[in-house]
């Protein structure tokens, strides 16, 4: 029976950006179906807006990590404080490109009614990506103790 390696890092980013922009397309079609927050032209569009919705998601992710981690390593006595207010800027700044930069790649083609509107769509996914993290974790967990299929467990001498 084949084992799989862990994956690398590499690994590990493709798959988060696939599944990332795979839950943005259903949210993101949710929210155009069923809400006047998200209009977009076509469902092609929506799929290219979640790609560029995941990119900026993940940067501004990998923004709040430097931070993050910059303000670790730092002795000085404010930079929990300086963390703090450095990560929620990140966070509530990168709204404001997120909707800059919709705006300049697909003009017409997607509106988004507002900050709100993005918002409410970034917290969607984040919620949801979270979900799926934890399952994946947890059928993990789950399977470290399960005998692989097919094949036959023998009991434990001392039993």
């Amino acid at each position: 029976m084949s084992q799989f390696a862990p994956p690398t890092k590499a690994q590990a980013f493709v798959a988060n950006l696939a599944i990332g922009v795979l839950l943005y397309s259903v949210v993101l079609g949710f929210f155009n179906d069923y809400t006047d927050v998200l209009v977009t032209r076509s469902y092609s569009v929506t799929f290219l807006l979640a790609i560029v919705m995941q990119a900026l998601t993940m940067l501004t992710f990998a923004l709040k990590n430097l931070i993050v981690r910059t303000s670790r390593a730092s002795e000085h006595r404010l930079s929990t404080a300086a963390m703090i207010a450095g990560v929620w800027l990140v966070l509530f700044l990168s709204k404001f490109v997120f909707l800059a930069v919709i705006s300049a790649l697909f003009s017409e083609d997607v509106k988004i009614n507002g900050f709100v509107g993005i918002m409410l769509i970034v917290a969607t996914l984040t919620v949801l990506q979270r979900l799926a993290e934890w399952c994946y974790a947890r059928l993990g967990r789950r399977a470290q103790h399960e005998a692989p299929t097919g094949t036959i467990v023998e009991p434990d001498e001392a039993s």
